[in-house]
């Protein structure tokens, strides 16, 4: 008998040991499967009509971790740094729009990328970058480097905040030299270009293995989907039937055999999620490496996507070769819903397997095409999912099961050859087991919340006083924001050294426009009440004055002031009855300051006050009312603006600042009336072009507008007199004894927002309102809600125009009361899931509040309230097409309230 005949006897008679062994230990209403894992007989031929390469079950493995290398050349300016750059310039021809690389020396089986800076997102048109290689003198053609920025971590996840946006990476195999080039397309090239050259590394030693389960190593918090021993040596596969819903798992690779080096990623961000789907995608490689080089090929994706594109690990959950060998991808287990960074704005609800290789250019070989239907097959039945299903709510979309990554975004990928083989892998996927889909008879829409209960269209929050329980609603006003600028000078303004508005200085009641040219005269303008100015009507020599503002009634006369810096001395200008000014030098020491600001009465003592802005700080000196001030002292914040406007910009009769940041937002400090100003809300508008900008009110309304230069015009932007929280109303109920409130909409159906109230015995109270923030006294719906988890009002999501609740009871099922009109109907499953705050951060322990509400500027998608629950600062996270926008203040001071909706 031949030594292999001998093994397979042996290992025959193992598997029948074990298998008897097995079914005494196992009680009768348990199955047990024994699988052979080996070749399987009548593959196809791919379906280019070529030769398909021959699967197979084992792999040229590295025997230890390998350590890849990232070489990173800068191509342009690193405004800001980066910690791969070691300050060579290698851009042998370059202009703002268009830059060529010198040629790079790569050694080994290299791979190249190229990224660019944190922040500039591109769409793919605009940007074509090309590369191409030296064997000996011979180069090659220029070919296209893939860009898609369809590829990545979700917006507002930890690991998308540091990443990078940039291409696919090009395998250039074992060439002399490489060089790149760029063209930005009617625009300049973004920061920090940096082309990345990925040396795999080489494995000292290798052997040839079989297949390794990657996924009973993982210590986490979800359960195995059964007993699952695989990948031995020998090829055997043995796992416990326990449900007839779960499809047999295919032999997958490791991390460990492609030698994954497992201290380069970033452990802390592992995160889980669930799967209603999978997305099929492609590297965008050559097609003609052999089967010794795939794991250096997964070496230098995973160093490129970390290294490079600053993932937290490989994006893809899985790849598969051209021999239809499967591999681990992702850190986290092959049997978990490992969230990924391979389809933006999905990688929540979903997992990917990437196909290596560029199928633009050549077709997938069926060995290949059916490891994805059995991969897909097994991985989907871990979460109960029909891979035929045509129907999946996936995020914020609406899938089949098996997605090519092009039906989630505008990309290419998986290319054209694989994208148009998808029916067939669902085919494949299909046939690989029964699948029993969970019964879930209704579909919901993504929420839809409604929660204004007062007179505005914004939405409000519903709160309860900590101190008595006291019912309030919080309305909003749209976020402070300013108009359009209007022009109201045409041109000569860029001939102006200082411009300033100042309070009535020419005895009509008018605002009046003061400027300063670079010879030093000063021109008072007089207003004319709608927002424009009149000509010259006084002028005066200011020469070697600065930092002219304009101060309001500094010494109590009843006349406007303004004040200056003359030869490093504090200033005043005092308005005389006569129509011109006093001028007196006062304090000493005012040469480092960068600005002076007549800052109105900050402190509430009815006299005029003054700021002084240097790089990092603000200093505050208080006005006697005689014309002097006090000594400056500091403002307690962090001041690092270079621009700020002072008036009362939210209406409430204090007096506020803008501040301009460095990078042109705008935002605004509101004043506390006690010498200090409450956090930054905002950004309100952009102003970066703007210069000279000053503060008064011109346009009508409640609030201050903004007035500056811009190029050679004089322009006002209006204020739209919006804002962010206003003063609680007094709902005329108690809360006391509720453990849950919900803003839920027009419950009854009057027109008017409702807002439901459970408390911990289960009771559901309803308390309707009437428009003006009042609520009427609660009438019972009925018990039963004890223990339902994440019970949330969110709008309409069955499409019968009335209001919805979501949540979990107590050992079922995500299901959905559907409103009646008065009350709610029992509860029914819910069909694919409800999408979850897309692009919030994953960490949301620091929120005691979590609020999902309409758009607060009534455009968009839904927003986000949340609360620190330490500070009881609450910010909002705008709802954009993708994910949320960045967090900005909402208001402080709402730790006086322990429950909201």
């Amino acid at each position: 008998m031949r030594p292999l005949q001998a093994r397979l006897v042996t290992l025959c008679q193992q598997v029948l040991a074990l298998g008897v062994v097995l079914v005494v230990l196992t009680p009768a209403s348990g199955v047990v499967s024994l699988d052979i894992v080996g070749e399987r007989p009548g593959q196809q031929p791919a379906h280019s009509g070529q030769a398909a390469p021959a699967e197979l079950m084992s792999a040229t493995v590295p025997t230890k971790p390998v350590t890849p290398t990232v070489t990173e050349v800068p191509l342009t300016g690193a405004r800001g740094g980066f910690s791969g750059l070691r300050g060579r310039t290698v851009a042998g021809r370059a202009t703002s729009a268009r830059v060529t690389s010198t040629p790079q020396t790569v050694a080994g089986f290299a791979a190249v990328g190229v990224t660019w800076r944190h922040g500039e997102d591109l769409e793919e048109d605009q940007i074509a970058l090309q590369v191409r290689t030296r064997t000996g003198d011979e180069w090659s053609d220029w070919e296209d480097l893939e860009y898609h920025d369809e590829h990545g971590p979700d917006a507002g996840s930890a690991e998308a905040a540091g990443s990078r946006p940039g291409t696919e990476p090009t395998f250039v195999g074992e060439v002399d030299d490489v060089q790149v080039k760029a063209v930005a397309d009617g625009t300049v090239l973004p920061d920090d270009l940096s082309l990345a050259l990925v040396d795999p590394g080489a494995a000292r030693t290798s052997e040839v293995e079989k297949g390794a389960d990657g996924g009973s190593t993982y210590d986490d918090d979800f359960a195995e989907q059964g007993s699952m021993v695989s990948g031995s040596k020998d090829g055997i596969s043995l796992r416990s039937a326990r449900t007839s819903k779960t499809v047999a798992q295919p032999t997958i690779f490791s991390r460990a055999q492609w030698g994954a080096d497992e201290s380069i990623r970033d452990k802390s961000a592992l995160r889980y999620g669930t799967i209603n789907g999978g997305f099929v995608h492609h590297t965008v490689n050559a097609n003609d490496y052999t089967e010794a080089q795939v794991p250096a090929i997964l070496r230098s994706i995973y160093a490129y996507h970390v290294k490079s594109r600053g993932w937290s690990d490989i994006g893809y959950n899985f790849l598969v070769d051209r021999f239809g060998r499967i591999w681990e991808g992702r850190y986290g287990g092959i049997d978990k819903p490992v969230v990924g960074a391979h389809t933006l704005n999905y990688n929540q609800y979903s997992f990917a397997m990437s196909a290596i290789g560029n199928f633009d250019t050549v077709q997938p070989p069926d060995v290949m095409l059916r490891a994805y239907g059995q991969l897909f097959a097994w991985k989907l039945s871990l979460s109960g999912v029909d891979p035929a299903s045509t129907s999946q709510k996936i995020g914020s979309g609406t899938f089949q099961a098996i997605n090519g990554h092009r039906d989630a975004g505008s990309t290419a990928c998986p290319g054209k050859y694989l994208y148009a083989q998808l029916p067939l892998i669902r085919q494949y996927a299909a046939q690989a087991a029964p699948v029993t889909p969970v019964v879930v008879p209704i579909a919901v829409s993504a929420p839809d919340p409604q929660n204004n209960l007062d007179a505005s269209p914004y939405p409000d929050l519903v709160v309860r006083r900590a101190s008595d329980g006291r019912g309030m609603v919080i309305p909003t006003g749209g976020l402070t924001s300013f108009q359009k600028r209007t022009v109201i000078g045409k041109k000569g303004w860029n001939k102006v050294s200082e411009v300033l508005v100042s309070p009535d200085l020419t005895g009509d009641g008018n605002a009046d426009l003061v400027t300063l040219d670079r010879s030093g005269e000063a021109r008072i303008r007089a207003g004319k009440g709608n927002g424009k100015f009149g000509k010259t009507v006084k002028k005066m020599s200011l020469r070697g004055y600065s930092l002219l503002a304009a101060a309001g009634d500094v010494n109590g006369d009843g006349r406007n002031d303004l004040v200056a810096r003359f030869k490093g001395r504090l200033t005043t200008l005092i308005a005389t009855g006569r129509g011109g000014f006093d001028r007196k030098a006062t304090r000493k020491g005012y040469g480092n300051y960068l600005q002076i600001i007549g800052a109105g009465d900050v402190n509430s003592d009815g006299r005029a006050d003054l700021l002084l802005r240097t790089k990092k700080r603000l200093l505050l000196q208080t006005g006697y009312g005689t014309g002097r001030f006090a000594k400056p002292t500091k403002v307690a914040g962090s001041w690092r603006y270079n621009r700020y406007v002072a008036g009362d910009f939210n209406g409430d009769g204090r007096s506020d600042l803008v501040a301009r940041t460095y990078a042109g937002t705008m935002m605004l400090l509101p004043g506390r009336g006690d010498g200090t100003y409450g956090a930054a809300l905002g950004p309100a508008t952009n102003l970066k072009s703007m210069r000279h900008i000053t503060g008064a009110q011109m346009v009508g309304g409640n609030g201050a507008d903004l007035v500056g230069v811009v190029k050679e015009q004089l322009v006002v932007v209006a204020n739209r007199d919006t804002f962010e929280l206003g003063a609680p109303i007094d709902a005329g109920v108690s809360f006391a004894g509720m453990d849950t409130l919900l803003n839920a909409g027009d419950v009854n159906r009057d027109g008017f927002g409702d807002v439901l109230a459970r408390n911990p015995a289960g009771e559901l109270y309803l308390y309707t309102g009437n428009g003006t923030g009042a609520l009427a006294a609660p009438r019972l719906l009925g018990g039963g809600w004890a223990g339902i988890a994440g019970l949330t009002a969110v709008g309409d999501v069955t499409g019968d125009g009335i209001p919805d609740l979501i949540g979990t009871p107590s050992g079922g099922v995500l299901s959905v009361w559907t409103g009646s009109g008065g009350g709610f109907n029992a509860p029914v499953p819910v069909k694919g899931g409800v999408p979850s705050p897309a692009g919030l951060p994953t960490d949301l322990s620091g929120y005691d509040w979590v609020l999902e509400v309409q758009p607060m500027q009534l455009k968009g998608k839904a927003d986000y309230i949340v609360r620190e629950r330490q500070s009881g600062v609450a910010y909002v996270f705008g709802g954009r097409r993708k994910g949320v926008s960045a967090p900005r203040v909402l208001g402080e001071g709402l730790g006086a309230f322990d429950l909201a909706g």
